[in-house]
C-alpha cells in the first residue's frame, strides 16, 4: 500500500472554527475602539484650539471697541452723535473702521513694529468684521437754573450720551465680504461677539 494512499491517512478530529469566530469579533472590537479614541482627541483637539484662540477674538472685538471711541472724538463721530445716532456698522465696506485689524491697533504710537514675524503672523489673522454702534439716550449734566426772568443764567450744562457698541471679533476665520465662510471653517479657528455700553461725553 502506498505511503499517500487514502487508507493511510488518519482521520482527523472535526474542528467548529470557533477560535476564528472569536478572534474576529475581538478585531472587531479593537478597531471601533481605536476609531472611537481617535473621534474624542480630534474633538478634544478642536475644544483645545477654540480655547486657545479665543483671547485673540476677544482681543479683536475690544480693538473695535478702541476704535469706535476714537472715532466717536472726530468730526463725523460728533456730527452722528448730535444727530440721530441711528445704529451704523463702521467696518462695513467703505465705513470708517472698513480693514482694521489687532496689529495695526497695537503698535504705541511713535514706535517701529519690532515684533517677530512669527508674532505678526499670528495676531495678523486677527480682526473684527463688524462693529455697530448705535445711541441709546442723550441727556444733560447741567445745572437747573432760576425761573423765567431772572437775573441768574442757567450756568453751562454738557450733554452726556449713552451709547451701545457691538463687536464682531474674529481669529483665522475665512470671509466673504462680511459673511463668513463656513466652507474654509478650520477648526483653530474663533468668532467673539462683544457689546459694551459706554457713557460718552465730548
Amino acid at each position: 500500500m502506498s505511503l499517500w494512499s487514502p487508507d493511510s491517512f488518519q482521520q482527523l478530529p472535526a474542528q467548529s472554527g470557533l477560535a476564528m469566530v472569536i478572534s474576529l469579533i475581538l478585531l472587531l472590537v479593537i478597531t471601533v475602539m481605536g476609531v472611537g479614541i481617535a473621534y474624542v482627541a480630534s474633538v478634544q483637539s478642536d475644544l483645545v484650539a477654540a480655547v486657545v484662540n479665543k483671547p485673540l477674538s476677544i482681543d479683536a472685538s475690544e480693538t473695535c471697541f478702541d476704535n469706535a471711541i476714537e472715532w466717536l472724538s472726530k468730526p463725523a463721530g460728533q456730527n452722528w452723535v448730535n444727530g440721530l445716532g441711528s445704529p451704523l456698522d463702521l467696518a462695513a465696506r467703505g465705513g470708517p473702521l472698513a480693514g482694521n485689524s489687532v496689529l495695526g491697533d497695537t503698535v504705541p504710537l511713535g514706535q517701529s513694529d519690532s515684533r517677530t514675524s512669527k508674532f505678526k503672523d499670528r495676531v495678523g489673522r486677527a480682526s473684527y468684521s463688524s462693529c455697530v454702534v448705535e445711541k441709546v439716550s442723550s441727556s444733560t449734566n447741567g445745572s437747573s437754573g432760576n425761573e423765567i426772568g431772572s437775573s441768574n443764567g442757567y450756568g453751562s450744562s454738557t450733554f452726556v450720551y449713552v451709547v451701545r457698541i457691538t463687536a464682531n471679533g474674529n481669529f483665522n476665520v475665512a470671509m466673504n465680504g462680511s459673511v463668513i465662510d463656513k466652507n474654509y471653517w478650520q477648526s483653530n479657528s474663533s468668532k467673539s461677539v462683544l457689546e459694551a455700553v459706554v457713557q460718552y461725553t465730548p
